[in-house]
């Protein structure tokens, strides 16, 4: 009878360890970022903070086999947990293992799509090692008393080994970030600048299975993108385009700034760029095909325009008269 009874305590002891361990799993630390953005830029992001309202997505391997893949994170409280829908659904570090774990993400409010790893979500590939994401047209000129708005694009890789605390988690910038100043000798509209056959879309590679991570641009479809200026950002009276005219705000020899925001581009080759303008005798056009080079992501360009013109002076002779003499004339 004691032996009985010896039995079915030890039975009682490991059912309840095996309670117990079952309360370990599920209580073991959820997976949660921490993200900053690097500053550069819906308008540039210029700071460290990352914007509340992000979406990022993200996948995860473990020794080069996928952990998670194309997951949704969304700010809970002061850090970033998965999210299925509208319903916040944990992520559990897994109990135990070896190695670290790599991380790769990015963030956009456009509807963007990606491809993670090998591009099968039914397969165990290193999904944290390449992602290809299909970015859509950012940019198109905004009306007349319209404020311009555009969506920033950011990634990250990172690796960690640590699962006790909110993964810290730094995105970079995908996108160039180029603005534009103008001044000018004399009083002058500047209507607009073009950027000519610049691309505003395209697919976008990030690729760590390097010892480096290397990311590259694509292009989609070229065309012309016209960038507009407000001049009063905080009142109706908004323009579209800037009158230098010497009157105070609008001095002749003071850069103005041309654009309310610039434009985010993907990295590409310097288009030329065409300046619309007028001084009241009808629209002109002038190109401007002397820069070269390449926007890099994650750089901010200001491109100072200072634009001269020569003022039209005549400087008038008179040819002396060729003299024609011995003209005879014989009566």
């Amino acid at each position: 009878m004691k032996k009985s009874v010896l039995f079915l305590l030890a039975a009682a002891t490991v059912l309840a360890a095996c309670n117990k361990s079952e309360t370990t799993v599920k209580g073991s630390k959820e997976v949660s970022l921490n993200p900053v953005s690097i500053p550069s830029v819906k308008a540039p992001i210029a700071t460290t903070a990352f914007p509340d309202n992000n979406t990022i997505f993200v996948s995860a391997s473990n020794n080069k086999v996928k952990f998670f893949e194309g997951k949704t994170f969304k700010k809970d409280g002061s850090v970033w947990k998965n999210f299925e829908g509208t319903v916040q659904t944990p992520i559990y570090w897994p109990l135990g293992g070896t190695g670290s774990f790599d991380f790769l993400a990015f963030s956009t409010t456009l509807p963007a799509t990606a491809s993670w790893g090998d591009g099968d979500p039914t397969s165990d590939d290193d999904v944290a090692g390449l992602v290809v994401i299909n970015y859509p047209s950012n940019y198109e000129a905004p009306a007349a008393g319209v404020k311009a708005t555009q969506d920033d694009l950011l990634y990250a890789t990172t690796s960690s080994s640590s699962r006790s605390t909110a993964l810290p988690i730094e995105f970079k910038h995908a996108l160039a970030w180029v603005n534009f100043m103008v001044k000018s000798n004399i009083k002058v509209n500047i209507k607009k600048i073009e950027l000519v056959n610049a691309y505003t879309e395209g697919t976008f590679t990030v690729d760590q299975t390097f010892n480096t991570p290397q990311v590259s641009w694509t292009g989609g479809t070229p065309a012309d993108k016209a960038i507009l200026n407000y001049v009063d950002d905080n009142t109706d009276n908004t323009l579209a385009s800037v009158n230098i005219d010497g009157t105070t705000g609008h001095e002749v020899a003071v850069d103005h700034v041309f654009g309310d925001m610039g434009i985010l581009l993907p990295a590409q080759p310097i288009p030329n760029f065409k300046i619309t303008y007028d001084f009241g005798g009808g629209e002109l056009v002038y190109t401007c095909n002397n820069v070269r080079g390449t926007w890099e992501n994650g750089k901010k360009y200001t491109y100072k325009i200072n634009i001269t013109f020569n003022e039209i002076t005549l400087d008038p002779t008179v040819k002396i008269y060729d003299d024609v003499s011995d003209m005879p004339i014989n009566l």
